[in-house]
């Protein structure tokens, strides 16, 4: 009995740290829960439009550096893809 009367004693300790950590009885588990969901909702309709920011913020700021940057991105496709080919062609004949 002597330990739930010390545990008793500590409630308006705890209250007092709630309201100076700025707690209000409006903020609960429910809340919270349905905070959380609908923040989950945003970051669903939020992140394709993120994604395709970062795409631009990837750009040079520049219309040449971006052409130059395009045609680096052609090259290097082009390249894996020729690897690629080579790659198969080399499974081909030892195939045969």
């Amino acid at each position: 009995m002597k330990e739930w009367k010390g545990k008793f004693e500590m409630i308006p300790h705890h209250k007092a740290l709630l309201n100076r950590l700025g707690y209000t009885p409006e903020i609960n588990h429910g809340v919270l829960v349905e905070m959380a969901e609908h923040r989950k909702e945003l970051e669903k309709k939020t992140k394709p439009i993120l994604d395709t920011l970062r795409s631009y913020q990837d750009l040079p700021p520049d219309k040449a550096l971006a052409a130059l940057a395009i045609e680096d991105k052609k090259r290097q496709y082009a390249a894996a893809e020729k690897y690629l080919e080579d790659i198969l062609q080399s499974a081909l004949a030892t195939n045969d």
